[in-house]
């Protein structure tokens, strides 16, 4: 067993006897150098898959006008996200291609008594438990290069350092590999349910009932019997929300909807969604919700998705949407419409040409669809709930495989990194 001391670091507890605790300034110092004219140098980012290179051209996520002003950053050296450090997700990362980078990093070069790799995996451990989180005082959650530099970080001899950094890349590497044939797996299993799904709403159960062409091209052939049909017919209205910002209220008991809080069968209520007052509430013109609404998220990255209405007294923001029908219409099936292949393409075409993902009211109202005999609906729906409750169930088994393997990632990390577990 290790002789242990004292590290004197609330987040670290004991360490080794024979390690040091220095302020982080003597590990490592931050260097700048400006790009002051782009010449065709690899742009580099700081993503949750490390420090990768931007595929220009096929670029995501917000490009600038032009790279001149950026920084160049040097391999062997760490990148570091200093601001909006509750919301970042990766906020560290080792440089393995010189290339320029945003400004907004910060870079640093370490001392030759400091190993690479072994201090990412030290700030690998503060940054997935946010432990430097209390020191960001501002409203930006942000770190000044000053501030890291007093922070007290452990030193292992250097020989300890390589070891225990060889140690977690192997480790960590079969981790990974196995996490990743998971989530494999489940990527596999959602679009095996999506077209079960598909199949059941534009084909029915019956595969040797007698087909036609539906008339609109991204259904393709339906039932004889079926009809092809628009939302605006089966619904007594379809609307969204304000377009405006509520006064909130944190003792309000009415919940302010958008987005986030559609996704699942009925509405979540997470621990940030806003609550209004009755007084404010009553300010805004009420919409069509019953038991009978779908809502459905018209923007951003999760547009498309959609919840069951039940009951709750909300306040809709603009992002989302509702589909409220009559009562003579099985909504289940209408929702398992929404989720088939068939819903996501006449989505997707009515986003072409958009900057940003939007789906219009018009568009919902003219959703074209296949529409089978109430008694087959109820049939499809039974079908449905249980097929995709087992896929889901499979999916669940999957997750939970991968969200163990997460949890033991990080702590093999932080043990190994603070010398609680010897390699």
């Amino acid at each position: 067993m290790r002789n242990m001391k004292d590290s004197g670091i609330e987040w670290i507890g004991e360490i080794p006897v024979g390690w040091e605790i220095i302020p982080n300034k003597r590990i490592m110092r931050k260097v700048k150098n400006v790009c002051e004219k782009y010449n065709g140098e690899d742009v580099l980012s700081l993503t949750m898959n490390g420090v990768i290179k931007r595929d220009l051209d096929n670029p995501s996520g917000k490009m600038p006008l032009s790279f001149d002003g950026y920084q160049y950053i040097k391999a062997g050296n760490l990148l570091m996200c200093l601001f909006d450090i509750d919301v970042t997700p990766r906020c560290i990362g080792v440089v393995e291609n010189d290339g320029v980078t945003s400004p907004a990093y910060s870079q640093f070069e370490l001392n030759k008594n400091a190993h690479l790799k072994y201090y990412y995996y030290y700030y690998l451990n503060l940054d997935y438990s946010k432990q430097l989180l209390h020191l960001a005082k501002n409203l930006r959650h942000s770190l000044t290069e000053s501030q890291l530099g007093e922070i007290l970080t452990p030193i292992p001899p250097y020989k300890e350092q390589h070891r225990i950094s060889t140690y977690l890349d192997t480790k960590c590497e079969k981790i990974d590999s196995i996490i990743a044939r998971q989530q494999e797996v489940i990527e596999k299993l959602k679009t095996y349910k999506l077209s079960v799904i598909t199949e059941a709403v534009t084909k029915g159960l019956n595969p040797d009932v007698r087909m036609k062409d539906s008339g609109v091209e991204w259904i393709g052939d339906v039932p004889e019997h079926w009809e092809i049909t628009k939302f605006k017919y089966l619904s007594l209205e379809i609307g969204d929300g304000i377009h405006t910002t509520p006064e909130y209220d944190l003792a309000g008991s009415i919940y302010f909807i958008n987005g986030n809080n559609i996704g699942f069968d009925n509405l979540v209520f997470k621990d940030n969604t806003d609550t209004i007052n009755e007084d404010e509430y009553k300010k805004y013109k009420p919409s069509l919700l019953t038991t009978d609404t779908i809502l459905i998220t018209l923007n951003g990255a999760t547009y498309g998705k959609t919840s069951f209405y039940n009951s709750e007294k909300v306040l809709l923001g603009k992002s989302a949407g509702y589909i409220t029908l009559k009562p003579t219409e099985n909504k289940r099936f209408l929702r398992y419409y929404l989720q088939s292949n068939a819903a996501k393409l006449i989505m997707e075409i009515s986003l072409l040409g958009s900057t940003i993902a939007n789906l219009s009211l018009n568009t919902l109202k003219n959703f074209s669809m296949s529409y089978p005999p109430k008694n087959e609906q109820c049939e499809i729906v039974e079908y449905l709930d249980k097929k995709c409750s087992a896929i889901d169930s499979a999916i669940a088994k999957k997750q939970a495989i991968i969200e163990k393997l997460t949890a033991y990632k990080k702590s093999l990390i932080y043990e190994v990194v603070t010398g609680k577990r010897e390699v």
